[in-house]
């Protein structure tokens, strides 16, 4: 099945459907005149390509606004029954799924057992098996499915989606998410870095005020989002926001595939906390089962999560006086615990010029639990409704009527 062509950084022209589209979707503008008023476009344009927006189920005109003399304009909205997508963040322990309907809310949050052991190609059966399952079984039509973004804990290429070097999960090296999933489904595949998908679900659905913000997954693996100017910053390919391969003091409790000696991910990651504690004769699996140590007061566990956070802030504290970012965001499982967050706090008050923390806040995510595919959501919605892909739908639909 050939792969969807992906339309979210496509140009498209002002005062076209699209844009007009944009703009009701974005709510800036509520109306048919205010439409006119706002693109500067006669008011019969106009009301053709709403139209058109109305045909295709994207756009309902409610109840009447308030007038300003004259006969009042009915209110234009997106309805969320028009669709909805899937989102998934897929972790070394976990699995999340959500289904969203088209304004962002999200319909359901479940966690599945889906194994990532097997390999990629084992796994997105299952996981497409999932969320068709989650699908039917909260009664919605399987064909309103509009898109599915998928977050891992690895770096992702972009735009590709393609996985590369995973650390804990090296069956998944060059892993092509987009192409396995065409062969379930036509609909748009996105695949980004787990961190990335954080830092989204905190500028778009938190704080969409925040133009700079750094957000720091610390589970089993740490990967770092960035936003800049607004807007997700991932490099030339991908690559940005790998700190974990940073070389810093300590031993390294697990290998990994980067090559740098006691990199922080070998060092001071979740998963680097359970191996060295295991080792020690702990009852551990997961980072989950660190933070409960730590709650309960073992000393040498809060003194294993004070080093490690110790370490984590000295590599932040470069990146926070080089980017100056207003936010710092943590989340994953690591995220809760006390002593790990305090230590991370105190290096970077500590080590970054008071130019920087005058204005720093470091907090905890909004919603951790679920902030994975809260920024999934955010990231297929802005693919699946993209404007130039609104274009290509009505063109169609004109298609369709003249044939």
């Amino acid at each position: 099945m050939k792969r969807p062509e992906l339309f979210r950084d496509q140009e498209y022209a002002p005062g076209s459907v699209g844009d007009i589209f944009r703009l009701i979707r974005s709510g800036a503008v509520t109306s048919r005149s205010a439409l006119a008023r706002k693109i500067g476009m006669a008011p019969s344009t106009v009301s053709l390509r709403v139209d058109a927006l109305v045909r295709l189920g994207l756009v309902t005109e409610g109840d009447n606004e308030l007038s300003r003399g004259g006969r009042r304009a009915r209110s234009l909205e997106v309805p969320g029954s028009a669709g909805f997508v899937g989102a998934m963040d897929v972790g070394a322990h976990h699995v999340q799924l959500a289904i969203a309907d088209l304004t962002g809310v999200l319909l359901v949050v479940e966690d599945v057992p889906v194994s990532i052991e097997d390999g990629p190609s084992s796994a997105v059966e299952r996981l497409w098996c999932a969320l068709t399952d989650l699908v039917v079984a909260n009664g919605l039509e399987p064909e309103l499915l509009r898109g599915v973004a998928i977050g891992l804990p690895a770096p992702i290429e972009f735009p590709s989606g393609r996985v590369v070097l995973p650390s804990f999960m090296p069956s998944w090296h060059n892993a092509d998410l987009p192409a396995l999933f065409s062969a379930h489904t036509a609909v748009p595949v996105l695949v980004e870095n787990d961190a990335n998908l954080i830092a989204l679900a905190e500028q778009s659905n938190v704080h969409p005020e925040t133009d700079e913000l750094l957000a720091i997954k610390l589970g089993t693996r740490i990967g770092c989002g960035i936003i800049s100017s607004g807007r997700l910053h991932r490099g030339v390919g991908g690559a940005a926001g790998e700190i974990s391969h940073t070389s810093v003091e300590g031993t390294s409790t697990i290998s990994c595939v980067c090559g740098a000696p006691h990199c922080l991910e070998s060092v001071a990651s979740g998963g680097a906390i359970v191996a060295r504690l295991a080792a020690e004769g702990y009852d551990v699996r997961t980072a989950s089962d660190v933070v409960e140590l730590g709650r309960g007061g073992d000393a040498h566990v809060v003194d294993v999560l004070r080093t490690a956070g110790t370490s984590i802030g000295g590599v932040l504290s470069s990146i926070v006086n080089f980017f100056n970012p207003r936010d710092v965001v943590l989340g994953g499982a690591m995220s809760a615990s006390a002593p790990l967050v305090a230590a991370i706090r105190a290096e970077l008050f500590q080590k970054c010029l008071p130019l920087v923390t005058n204005d720093l806040e470091v907090r905890a995510a909004s919603s951790p639990g679920d902030a994975g595919v809260r920024g999934a959501t955010h990231l297929i919605l802005e693919e699946v409704l993209a404007p130039a892909r609104i274009e290509r739908l009505v063109r169609e639909l004109d298609g369709a009527a003249a044939s």
